[in-house]
């Protein structure tokens, strides 16, 4: 009687929650049994699919976790040293080859500052005659413009420090911006502080993936990045020819005919000058098929702003066009103005979305205001007196043309009115010309060239050979020698430059005949 009088008896609470909890569970065992009869009876297959998958997630919660600690391979102090010893990092850069290091221990340097005239930093301290530089109009000569940039250095410094989007714009960005519109004729303008990262934020800012692009195949070095970097879908033309581009243009039309989604953003891209060759393209010609096959006309104006026109505009002035015809108008402050820098002319709405999607825009930091003022007022000179630069210039690169043309064995590439001259050897004097081994290779002819602006310097005058990264350039271009006009060279100028080339190319061919 005690034990059982002593036995604890089940709290009413306890009962009550062990039954409502069989309750439950009894409903729920009814309401799956119920669901798989009613769901499975005609569809077996879904019934193996979900015991699949059920049984999958159990192996898989199971499963012993992969623990890197268990595989931890405990070193010697001794042996640490031995790994360290025998490490041998890889280069960050690919080792240059000969004729690479060659190039490089004959670079020019410049002693002082750059201009018409410039002196060498070789033992002598030669000075000679710069026909390298894309200084065309003389700007980086001027005095007046040099005074204003040491006054305004005083005020704004050597730079902002910052992205203009932050706390880098400043008055003059501002100011620089309404003058370049107003001189293109545009609506409104974007400055960035690099002509190189102008390129390449303007097209990938626009040209996304699923995009379509058709380039000229002649296109710059930096014109190639930036339409890599947008990762669209990309068309080539032959170089300047106009017939090609159409046809492309076409083709590419007839493949989107048939889609049945949302018809992506076409673009045409070309340089209004091109860097490679001297050719300027026939704006008005692709104006023309841009509105026949419905596309936009991204132009690169990076040499050809403040060289073609008659006021220096560019190509839209060359050829008489609304500067609106031209969607995106790339330029440099870099060549022709003396300065530093690029900007994008577009309808306001372009230019406002590049400021917060254009990443040379965004993440860099804007241009310094003493070159900022720099081009304003070069600029501002080339707009108020354009007969004082453009008229000497384009003499003096005709003449040039027509002297080189004279000379035997010299090839003379691009256009007329453009201050840049590519020459080169003929394929008739290179197989004159002795050589050790078979064909001539593109490493021969840019050393023939190499040795012949060494000539050239040591009649005083500073040519360049064109150089280009090979292995990232799509079509290589051909070996040449570039020579850039300006206005502030004189006509003995131009005529000591032809007489240097014609007595190197008459001593090197020589001596290996």
């Amino acid at each position: 009687m005690e034990s059982a009088a002593n036995t604890p008896l089940p709290e009413t609470g306890d009962v009550s929650q062990r039954g409502l909890l069989r309750t439950v569970w009894d409903v729920s065992f009814r309401i799956v049994i119920r669901y798989i009869k009613n769901s499975y009876k005609d569809d077996p297959f879904r019934t193996f699919l979900e015991v699949c998958l059920v049984g999958f997630i159990i192996w898989y919660m199971t499963k012993q976790k992969y623990n890197i600690g268990t595989n931890e391979v405990v070193l010697t102090t001794k042996e640490i040293d031995e790994l360290c010893e025998d490490w041998k990092p890889e280069p960050l850069v690919p080792e240059l080859t000969e004729f690479e290091r060659e190039t490089l221990d004959k670079a020019v340097l410049i002693d002082g500052p750059n201009g018409i005239r410039v002196k060498l930093a070789s033992g002598s301290g030669k000075q000679v005659l710069n026909f390298a530089s894309y200084n065309f109009l003389g700007f980086i000569n001027s005095p007046d413009i040099e005074k204003r940039a040491q006054e305004m250095l005083r005020k704004y410094g050597v730079g902002s420090c910052g992205p203009p989007g932050f706390y880098g714009t400043l008055d003059v960005h501002m100011e620089l911006e309404k003058q370049l519109a107003a001189f293109v004729g545009h609506s409104s303008a974007i400055l960035y502080s690099q002509a190189f990262t102008t390129t390449l934020s303007v097209i990938p800012c626009f040209s996304k993936r699923g995009d379509i692009i058709v380039a000229d195949e002649g296109v710059a070095f930096s014109l190639q990045q930036a339409i890599a970097l947008s990762r669209s879908k990309v068309y080539w033309y032959k170089h300047n020819d106009m017939a090609d581009l159409e046809r492309v243009l076409a083709e590419v039309n007839a493949q989107l005919a048939g889609r049945k989604s949302a018809l992506p953003r076409k673009f045409i891209i070309t340089e209004g000058l091109f860097q490679n060759t001297g050719d300027i393209t026939p704006l008005d010609a692709l104006v023309e098929l841009k509105h026949k096959y419905k596309y936009r006309i991204i132009l690169d104006e990076s040499l050809s702003f403040g060289v073609m026109g008659k006021r220096g505009a560019g190509l839209t002035d060359h050829y008489n066009l609304d500067p609106h015809e031209v969607d995106l108008m790339i330029g440099a402050l870099n060549n022709a103005i003396g300065a530093s820098g690029g900007f994008c002319c577009a309808d306001k709405d372009l230019v406002e979305h590049q400021r917060l999607s254009g990443l040379g825009y965004c993440f860099s930091a804007s241009m310094p205001g003493i070159l900022t003022v720099a081009a304003a007022d070069a600029l501002h000179s080339l707009e108020n007196n354009p007969d004082d630069y453009l008229p000497a210039m384009r003499e003096n690169s005709v003449h040039l043309r027509t002297l080189l043309r004279r000379i035997q064995g010299l090839q003379v590439e691009g256009s007329n009115e453009s201050p840049v001259v590519h020459i080169r050897l003929t394929p008739e004097t290179l197989v004159r010309m002795k050589r050790s081994g078979g064909a001539w290779t593109k490493t021969d002819i840019d050393r023939v060239l190499t040795e012949l602006t060494d000539e050239a310097q040591k009649d005083g005058v500073l040519l360049t050979r064109s150089m280009f990264v090979d292995e990232h350039e799509r079509l290589m271009p051909n070996s040449s020698i570039r020579i850039c006009v300006s206005a502030a060279h004189t006509k003995k100028d131009i005529e000591k430059c032809a007489h240097a080339v014609k007595s190197a190319v008459s001593r090197v061919t020589s001596k290996k005949r």
